[in-house]
């Protein structure tokens, strides 16, 4: 009973000095604790060439998109992304800079890309599940 007790003691001081160790660190981190933070902090400045489709998709847009995140379709559903370029490229890039409700942020998460940048993840996107984009109107202009 005595060993037992020394052992459950023992347990119990090293789970203690564990979690005030752990917790002096946090301080010290200089990250967010997720979108609500993210969303509000400066972009980072980009100052490189102008990214691909591919190279903006891997930089912001997967990070949803890959998982389905809160409806995000996949970038190979060629149904899901059928209905969104139906409603018409002008609306699918408003959707992109202003961010859709509230799952989808500004600018799809790539707060530093220009519009070429965005329109070319968005192309890419659809590329990718084999569907078209859709101008509607003969004049449709994506701004």
């Amino acid at each position: 009973m005595k060993k037992t007790g020394s052992v459950i003691l023992g347990c119990l001081i090293i789970s203690c000095w564990l979690v005030i160790s752990s917790s002096s660190h946090a301080t010290d981190s200089e990250g967010t604790i997720g979108y609500a933070q993210e969303r509000y902090k400066p972009a980072p400045v980009y100052n490189g060439p102008v990214r691909s489709g591919k190279q903006v998709y891997d930089y912001a847009c997967k990070t949803c998109h890959d998982r389905t995140t809160q409806g995000a379709p996949l970038p190979d559903d060629e149904i899901e992304w059928g209905m969104r370029a139906r409603k018409g490229m002008k609306v699918l890039m408003q959707h992109v800079r202003e961010g859709y409700k509230d799952l989808m942020p500004e600018k799809g998460g790539c707060r530093n890309c220009s519009e070429e940048e965005l329109l070319a993840s968005v192309l890419y996107i659809l590329e990718t599940s084999g569907v078209e984009p859709i101008y509607l109107g003969k004049t449709q202009a994506l701004d």
